[in-house]
């Protein structure tokens, strides 16, 4: 009877000193789960920039992306447009990608897969990737890039440019200019 007792007194100090409740593991479990947090198809968005200016974004998917329980990112994906319009008219400025993803921090949007930007039916810049920072207005990339501006077509390495293409510079030029 003595040795039954002791091996229950001895399981029972086991099972106390295994069992705690430390704030660590606490936090951990009740932290929010990465990744997704939302995921919404057939979206429709507006944004704005000043009260005159705003962009309506359409996208066939839209997963909000949080970490500790914030959202930090929405990733906009197949078939992703958007068009720029003042005082609720188009402007002419129009988005094309695979893949947007919006950082909600900083405003800085990357496009991703077939990216177009158009400026009317005479201007536009192609590439396979670019970032958008949207305080600034400026686009820029790294990669491959070509824009045609009015049948002057030029192509190149790296790039940066005003969102309406009204300004824009190509790192590594290569390309051809008619002489009309």
């Amino acid at each position: 009877m003595f040795a039954f007792n002791q091996a229950i007194l001895w399981a029972s100090v086991f099972a106390l000193v295994s069992c705690r409740n430390d704030s660590q593991d606490v936090q951990r479990i009740h932290r929010a789960p990465q990744g997704p947090s939302s995921t919404q198809y057939g979206i429709s968005v507006v944004y704005s920039d000043t009260s005159d200016f705003h962009w309506s974004l359409k996208a066939l998917k839209l997963e909000e992306e949080r970490l500790d329980g914030r959202a930090q990112s929405e990733v906009f994906s197949g078939d992703v447009t958007a068009v720029q319009l003042l005082r609720s008219k188009p402007t002419g400025t129009r988005l094309r990608a695979d893949r947007v993803v919006r950082n909600l921090k900083d405003q800085v949007w990357v496009l991703s897969g077939s990216v177009l930007v158009t400026k009317g039916s005479k201007k536009y810049l192609k590439t396979k990737s670019l970032e958008w920072d949207r305080r600034t207005g400026k686009i820029f990339g790294t990669g491959w890039v070509e824009i045609n501006d009015d049948g002057q077509t030029l192509s190149g390495i790296g790039f940066e440019a005003m969102e309406d293409l009204s300004t824009y510079s190509i790192f590594e030029v290569s390309g051809q200019f008619d002489s009309n």
